[in-house]
């Protein structure tokens, strides 16, 4: 049977239009969110389910869609990332959707962070709201 057995949020930022934040072009990238997770030494076999939502909106300067890339770091090690395109002539705004599952993470504490970059060379993506990331760990 399934247990939960650790729970943590992180919410930079509640609403749409909260923050104005500029994703820059790789290979520089943002932190947007970060929390940390524990997991007891007699939890070996676990999961650690993290799901985030960023509000995005583009804005055209000679391309009508930019391509920018979320990456998600267990402490330094990269353990998931996903390519995302934004439109930016007929709808400006969206809320992107991440869900990662990490599989028997060491026990101890860890450090989760959410990352955006650019791909795009010649369209702006700014990070507007809202963002959040939450990590639910269970014992299997």
């Amino acid at each position: 049977m399934t247990h939960l057995i650790d729970y943590n949020v992180s919410v930079p930022a509640v609403v749409t239009d909260q923050v104005h934040i500029p994703i820059p072009q790789t290979p520089d990238k943002v932190i947007l969110a970060e929390l940390g997770i524990f997991i007891a030494p007699h939890f070996t076999n676990n999961r650690v389910q993290l799901i985030a939502n960023v509000g995005v909106t583009g804005d055209p300067i000679e391309a009508s869609i930019s391509q920018i890339l979320f990456r998600v770091f267990r402490g330094t090690q990269e353990i998931y990332y996903a390519l995302q395109g934004v439109e930016a002539d007929f709808e400006r705004n969206e809320i992107v959707t991440l869900q990662v599952i990490d599989i028997n993470v060491p026990i101890g504490a860890h450090g989760y962070s959410l990352y955006v970059e650019k791909l795009s060379q010649f369209a702006e993506v700014t990070i507007v709201g809202p963002i959040n990331m939450s990590a639910a760990v269970y014992a299997v």
